[in-house]
């Protein structure tokens, strides 16, 4: 494939994935001008390592190096976003308790509060499953995990949600 055939194909694929790496990022930075910078960055690396041949694979592979990048940035800078809704609280840019596990955040797709006491971890899972539709999976790929193991904590997540919020629901993605 020539230069300008191989740009025009990352250029189509950019268009239609850009979104979902800028709610990604937003949602674990809540910071949407940091998120556009942050995707610029992203897909400025996965330019330099595209192979057309990953088109058809294309959205999970950027959401991992999307990911890759939030967590070597959580590494150098420390943590994204303040998880205990804190205001005092100062990053050291070491991992406590509260950035593992969570706390009463008040961050919640689809106007569901009780998606902000979920696990950090847990929360991610659901964004990426109900709010960007990926399959488990590709899920699998992202985060390293097993499918059987994104299953439970997809369950018990809905679980949870629905002990809190009888009638919060959330569509379930592909």
């Amino acid at each position: 494939m020539t230069s300008p055939d191989r740009m025009s194909e990352f250029s189509t694929l950019v268009r239609t994935h850009l979104n979902s790496v800028i709610r990604y990022v937003s949602f674990l930075s809540r910071e949407p001008e940091e998120a556009k910078d942050i995707a610029q960055e992203v897909f400025l690396k996965a330019w330099k390592q595209f192979d057309p041949s990953r088109k058809n694979s294309f959205k999970t592979w950027i959401m991992i190096i999307t990911r890759n990048f939030l967590i070597d940035r959580h590494r150098r800078r420390g943590p994204l976003m303040d998880y205990t809704n804190n205001p005092d609280r100062i990053s050291s840019g070491t991992t406590s308790e509260a950035d593992i596990n969570g706390s009463n955040g008040d961050f919640c797709p689809e106007g569901l509060p009780a998606f902000g006491k979920l696990p950090v971890q847990h929360r991610e899972i659901v964004f990426m499953r109900y709010v960007e539709q990926i399959s488990y999976a590709d899920m699998s790929k992202i985060t390293g995990k097993s499918e059987e193991a994104l299953r439970k904590i997809v369950s018990r997540a809905i679980l949870a949600i629905k002990k809190e919020e009888p009638n919060g629901t959330l569509q379930q993605g592909k």
